[in-house]
C-alpha cells in the first residue's frame, strides 16, 4: 500500500491535462481511493473518467471543486447551490 502525489501544472484553462494523465496512469490492482480537490470543471471531468473508465466506486473517492475558473469567489459560492456547480453524475 502506498500513496503517490504528483503535481500537474498547466498554463491553459483546459482540464484535459488532468484527465489524460489519470487515464494513462498504470492503475494498481485492488482497491483504489481517490482524493482530488481542485478547479470545478476539472473535478467534473475526473469524476466522469473515474466512474466510467476506471470503475472506482463513488464511496472510494472524494472530489470537490474548490474554485471555478473565471469566477469570483462570491459567484462561485452562489453557483455551488445551482446545478452548474454540482459535481455529481446523473444515474
Amino acid at each position: 500500500m502506498g500513496v503517490k502525489v504528483q503535481w500537474l501544472v498547466s498554463s491553459t484553462p483546459e482540464h484535459e491535462l488532468l484527465v489524460e494523465h489519470v487515464r494513462g496512469y498504470e492503475w494498481p490492482d485492488g482497491s483504489v481511493q481517490v482524493f482530488a480537490h481542485g478547479e470545478r470543471e476539472s473535478m467534473k471531468a475526473l469524476r466522469r473518467l473515474l466512474v466510467a473508465e476506471k470503475d472506482v466506486p463513488r464511496t472510494q473517492m472524494s472530489l470537490s471543486g474548490y474554485w471555478a475558473r473565471g469566477r469570483s469567489e462570491d459567484r462561485f459560492q452562489a453557483e455551488k447551490r445551482e446545478p452548474v456547480g454540482q459535481i455529481f453524475l446523473e444515474d
